[in-house]
């Protein structure tokens, strides 16, 4: 009687597929959870949800006094141009900062329910998402108040920006959910991160302002998948110049990040939860 062979392992095919299968069954959850947050946040204040968009609204006001003063660039143009990138990065840098917290802030439904530990990074780009949403019809009624035309570029630009944004941020959550769990001390370095991610990109600053600078920083700047996400959406809202290199370059951001970030996550969230 010959002896049976043992079980073949599955294929990295057929467990992704099943790891992908179950992530969607859980996908009301995810909503579930990301409405939860965007609803508790700020929920005791006066104000409520409004300042989700009134947080970056304020800052952008501010910026615009000063850098506008420096830069003589107070004009209603540079506001609807500087808000324009401060909801956009606003999504991203959330995104960053909320991956960070989603492991640690759950420890408890971790240890207790068995589910795909991706879907709590993915619930906080829904709590952010929501947040994004809502500022774009601000965005709209700043630039009628300034005067400035809106939505007057290719809109079908934001059917390639908004997706991979979303996947982006997916990317950048899952690292940061991963890498706070044994690096805790990186939940109080993030907010420097982003705010160093933010002046190194065209927010408060316009473009022709690098006219003459070093090639050396300008390459680098150049680097920043923010710079040509902005690009994309100014594109199709405001109407400046955008090329595909600006998408090509992005979307090879949005793959590495994306692969990077969510491969690292899945290959040690059991892990994760027996460092917490």
């Amino acid at each position: 009687m010959g002896i049976a062979a043992p079980p073949r392992p599955p294929s990295v095919y057929s467990r992704i597929r099943r790891y992908l299968t179950e992530l969607w069954r859980r996908r009301e959850f995810a909503v579930f959870l990301g409405w939860g947050s965007f609803s508790a946040r700020n929920a005791g204040t006066a104000l409520g949800l409004v300042w989700w968009v009134l947080n970056p609204l304020l800052l952008g006001g501010v910026y615009f006094l000063i850098f506008g003063l420096l830069f003589n660039s107070r004009t209603p143009e540079f506001m609807v141009y500087l808000m324009c990138g401060m909801f956009v990065f606003q999504f991203s840098g959330q995104s960053l900062a909320g991956g960070a917290q989603s492991i640690l802030s759950n420890a408890k439904l971790l240890a207790n329910v068995k589910f795909p530990r991706l879907v709590l990074p993915i619930a906080r780009i829904v709590e952010s998402g929501m947040g994004f949403l809502f500022s774009l019809p601000v965005l709209g009624l700043i630039a009628v108040l300034a005067g400035v035309p809106i939505l007057v570029g290719p809109l079908w630009l934001l059917l390639l920006a908004i997706p991979l944004q979303v996947l982006f941020n997916v990317g950048l959550a899952s690292a940061s959910a991963r890498l706070v769990v044994p690096f805790r001390d990186l939940t109080n370095f993030l907010p420097y991160v982003n705010r160093v991610w933010l002046y190194a990109s065209p927010i408060i600053w316009t473009l022709d302002r690098l006219e003459g600078a070093d090639e050396t920083i300008l390459t680098i700047l150049q680097m920043n998948p923010m710079w040509h996400l902005l690009a994309i959406y100014r594109g199709a809202l405001l109407g400046s110049p955008w090329d595909w290199s600006n998408v090509a370059v992005f979307g090879l951001w949005t793959v590495a990040v994306f692969v990077v970030g969510v491969g690292v996550f899945v290959r040690y969230e059991k892990v994760m939860v027996r460092e917490l």
